[in-house]
């Protein structure tokens, strides 16, 4: 038996091209988009718990998921990240005095801030990614 088989898949084209503007652009340092998806499948295999925030956002209606592709495509295609985003929103309900949000609690949060943003963005591109700066 062949040690790997091909496989056929769908990948949104604005996903597959912000993961290859990623490996372009050297954030993320695979040889090659193939060696990236298995990669990243590999990741979830060591760490081997649920991911809630994408899967929050595969269970969204498919004109939210492309909202959010297409706005994850622009901030990979700029070189930007997120990261700081959420912390920040996490930090802001806080200090409101909201109550500390749990692991299932941060999965909803996160996609559904996601999509604020990605909508936002629609709107006004430039004023949502001179925020991300």
């Amino acid at each position: 038996m062949p040690r790997s088989n091909k496989r056929t898949i769908t990948i949104p084209n604005p996903i597959r091209e912000g993961l290859v503007a990623q490996i372009q652009d050297g954030t993320l340092d695979y040889p090659s988009e193939n060696a990236a998806w298995i990669g990243l499948a590999r990741y979830q295999l060591i760490v081997g718990k649920p991911h809630a925030i994408t899967v929050a956002i595969a269970r969204m209606h498919p004109e939210d998921q492309d909202v959010i592709d297409d706005f994850l495509l622009e901030v990979a295609s700029r070189g930007l990240s997120l990261r700081g985003q959420f912390l920040a929103h996490l930090v802001r309900e806080a200090v409101s005095g909201a109550d500390s949000p749990g692991e299932q609690e941060v999965g909803g949060l996160i996609p559904s801030e996601l999509l604020r943003m990605a909508k936002a963005w629609k709107k006004d591109p430039e004023k949502v990614l001179a925020g991300l700066r």
